[in-house]
């Protein structure tokens, strides 16, 4: 037998038959399959952590939020804190709403996507009344848009000055509430705390870390402060109070003149709600000549940059659908590498 099969001219005469019986494979009855994965656990879980993925997915690939993962392939921000604190669970439980809990979540969310209602934002929804875009409080030919609020000439205090002094009035209230140890704790701190949020943000080019903080974004080096939990939660505590402070003394004060100033001009709250109807047929007949000047080769660019976008949603998607059937937590995963596939096309 050795012989014969040493012998290659006998080895390739041999003709090997297979036929495929479907009765003999085994099968995956009473399991769970997904994209040829086995589903580890109960189906219901895997689904909640499917639309949840759906949803991440949807903040990793919104226009709106861009440039918050665009450049932050150093994962800079800890984004569970940030979308805690932005959906307000810091103060009210998921059980819990009201009043209050939804004045503060319209706010935030509107911070985080630059989407106050400006009268840039005002104008371009072609709301009645509002006949220009400029900030009417500086009275300059700035258009008002969300980062006008926060440097605008008429503001009393500068988004500088607050963030200096929100940690004094902080340690203020944590002395009148007898919280010697967290007083002592907190002072040590302050100059580093200061320190982060002055220095220039790596994510938003061209900006500091204050304006991460206006949008409600939380970054890890105020994690990196410290190791000890009672530390960090103090740090967090105090970065709340800062953000608070500056919606009290610039946002606030902001919508009181404007109402101010609006009621000056007989602009009613109910006017703002409609829209002109006298200008609808004008701006459709703009619109319209702009889409005719487009020329074919815009809208193919267009279109195809559509696609890939709808491709990218898509691959980002599918990549933590598998990573959660392998059984893997994507809590604290915000991957840039697609975004930033998207930029170099």
């Amino acid at each position: 037998m050795q012989e014969m099969i040493k012998n290659k001219n006998i080895i390739n005469k041999v003709k090997y038959n297979f036929e495929l019986i479907d009765e003999g494979l085994t099968t995956n009855e009473y399991n769970l399959i997904w994209n040829n994965r086995l589903i580890k656990g109960g189906f219901r879980s895997w689904r909640k952590a499917i639309t949840n993925a759906m949803w991440k997915n949807e903040i990793l690939n919104s226009e709106k939020l861009e440039d918050l993962f665009m450049y932050n392939y150093r994962k800079e921000f800890d984004w569970i804190t940030s979308l805690e604190f932005i959906s307000n669970r810091v103060e009210f439980s998921q059980r819990q709403c009201g009043d209050k809990d939804t004045i503060d979540r319209s706010y935030r969310i509107k911070n985080l996507l630059k989407e106050q209602p400006t009268y840039k934002t005002l104008y371009r929804r072609n709301t009645n009344k509002i006949d220009t875009d400029k900030c009417i409080r500086c009275g300059k030919i700035e258009q008002e848009d969300w980062e006008h609020i926060w440097t605008c000439e008429d503001n009393e205090f500068s988004v500088d000055e607050i963030i200096r002094e929100s940690p004094y009035k902080f340690e203020k209230i944590l002395y009148e509430s007898n919280q010697s140890e967290e007083l002592d704790i907190i002072r040590n701190y302050i100059c580093e705390f200061i320190n982060i949020i002055e220095s220039p943000s790596n994510i938003l080019l061209g900006k500091g870390r204050k304006w991460e903080m206006i949008r409600g974004i939380y970054n890890n080096k105020f994690n990196d402060l410290s190791k000890e939990k009672k530390v960090k939660d103090l740090i967090k505590k105090l970065w709340i109070f800062t953000y608070e402070e500056l919606k009290k003394r610039i946002w606030i004060p902001r919508c009181e003149e404007i109402k101010r100033l609006e009621e000056k001009a007989q602009i009613k709250k109910s006017d703002l709600r409609r829209k002109r109807d006298e200008k609808e047929e004008e701006r459709d007949l703009q619109l319209e000549i702009i889409k005719k000047q487009k020329t074919k080769e815009k809208l193919k660019e267009k279109i195809k940059k559509t696609k890939i976008k709808n491709q990218i949603s898509l691959v980002t998607l599918d990549k933590m659908k598998g990573s959660i059937t392998d059984g893997n937590n994507i809590a604290r995963s915000w991957d840039t590498i697609i975004k930033l596939a998207n930029s170099l096309i």
